[in-house]
């Protein structure tokens, strides 16, 4: 058995000690389109940050924090280098998870607020969370974050537990998780980007999935830089997860060589986004290196299949 399993499958059985919930919490989900905030305070400075385990620290958006005198570093997204950031000291603090003086690295954000409509202090990336267990479930609109007890135990608890439908191993790109997926049956490398709003394959794969894309169009996209990029836009079906079939995902086809470049570790042929976390509950077990995967309820009795109508998803959201 999975060692993440033992105190959910038997946690009847455990004493809930005060120490132990300690450091375990629910955060709310707050959605502006298909990027997912949550509410945090960085530097005594309470609101939303974009959950983005695409990202290794926190970021913080220069309209509210002010950098060091320290060498500024570069960043760097999938549409090329943008311009160069600071870092500062930070303590972060996420539903009583604390994150104790750390380096966070500052850039504008100026163009993501405008475009959302709403204020956006940072990113959290995901080594805030590398000694936790990170649960993400878009049909409660929450996260629960747990840090590990022991071993072979986590702290999330709840009656509302199942046996996973799939237990992913996962690598790292940088900080973020990258699992082995399956289109057509052929092995692909897809990082796991909580901030991405679709998902990413690599131009060069383009021709291998021709026939199994879908309300194809030209759209311009935009990540952390304020540079936009006109690319492929389709809905990619065939994707597999272990044993699991995907529902046909919005696909964005870019150059993954900026990530592939400047981030250590193996090679990716893709990013899963926002269409991935909408068709299934997914818990980040950073201790095991596993990823836990559950099709939501609502999504259970879709049919896979391929059409020019429009298709529901897992939680009806367009």
């Amino acid at each position: 058995m999975h060692p993440t399993l033992q105190l959910l499958i038997c946690g009847c059985l455990c004493i809930a000690t005060r120490q132990a919930f300690a450091e375990h919490t629910i955060i709310p989900i707050k959605l502006v389109d298909k990027l997912i905030l949550i509410e945090g305070t960085v530097e005594d400075q309470t609101g939303y940050f974009i959950l983005d385990l695409g990202a290794s620290d926190i970021i913080l958006n220069s309209r509210y924090y002010k950098g060091s005198d320290q060498k500024p570093a570069e960043a760097f997204g999938i549409n090329g280098t943008v311009t160069a950031v600071e870092k500062t000291w930070a303590i972060a603090n996420f539903g009583g998870v604390k994150w104790k003086r750390r380096i966070a690295h500052i850039l504008s954000l100026r163009h993501l607020e405008k475009a959302k409509g709403e204020k956006i202090l940072g990113l959290v990336g995901g080594k805030f969370f590398h000694r936790y267990q990170l649960l993400i479930d878009l049909s409660r609109m929450e996260i629960e974050i747990a840090k590990n007890q022991a071993k072979d135990i986590i702290g999330l608890l709840g009656d509302r537990f199942t046996e996973p439908d799939a237990i992913i191993p996962f690598k790292y790109k940088g900080g973020m998780p990258w699992i082995e997926v399956r289109i057509a049956s052929n092995a692909f490398k897809f990082g796991l980007d909580t901030a991405s709003e679709f998902s990413l394959m690599d131009t060069k794969w383009l021709p291998f999935v021709q026939d199994l894309l879908f309300n194809r169009r030209k759209v311009k996209t935009r990540g952390i830089s304020t540079k936009t990029k006109s690319v492929l836009r389709g809905k990619l079906a065939q994707l597999e997860i272990g044993p699991l079939s995907c529902y046909p995902m919005s696909t964005l086809f870019t150059s993954m060589t900026n990530i592939n470049n400047n981030l250590a570790g193996a090679k990716l042929d893709g990013l899963l986004g926002f269409d991935f976390l909408r068709q299934f509950k997914v818990l980040v077990d950073y201790d095991h290196k596993d990823i836990l995967i559950w099709r939501h309820t609502l999504a259970r009795g879709y049919p896979l299949v391929l059409g020019q109508a429009p298709l529901r998803d897992s939680l009806r959201v367009k």
